[in-house]
């Protein structure tokens, strides 16, 4: 026997080699189910002075997780996590948010409520149009016309 396999043989048995610790678990993927459209949500968004206004009915029921509010500009039918969320609460009391951050063209909106046993109750989808500044403070007025 080599003095190499002698050293480790005598590692061994004296309980001193120890194998690689095992890497730690991959972190749990949530598991969704297929979203199911709600429209008793009474979701709604608009669109005033640059800003996205969104509202809805508070969800009572014991299982609730999440409100994740959801926008796309090319998605007609946007879903939690497929397309991200762009607000977040565990508090089942909030029901608005204001969305500041909208650039002028279409937008989609859509709440999404994730229960805890990982169901997708959606809205109906909202279609927004937000408008610049500019050309609204460029459209024609009431005194523009005879």
């Amino acid at each position: 026997m080599s003095a190499a396999g002698s050293f480790l043989g005598a590692l061994l048995a004296a309980g001193l080699w120890a194998a690689a610790p095992a890497p730690p678990p991959a972190p749990e993927v949530p598991v969704y189910k297929a979203p199911v459209l709600v429209r008793a949500m009474g979701f709604a968004a608009r669109y005033k002075s640059g800003k996205v206004l969104t509202s809805w009915k508070r969800y009572k029921r014991a299982d609730f997780r999440s409100y994740k509010l959801v926008r796309s500009s090319t998605m007609h039918d946007p879903v939690f996590p497929e397309n991200g969320e762009i607000f977040s609460t565990s508090q089942a009391t909030v029901t608005a948010f204001e969305d500041g951050a909208v650039d002028p063209g279409v937008w989609y909106y859509r709440l999404c409520i994730i229960t805890k046993t990982g169901e997708r109750w959606v809205s109906p989808v909202v279609e927004v149009k937000a408008v610049s500044e500019t050309v609204l403070g460029n459209m024609p007025k009431d005194k523009d016309f005879e």
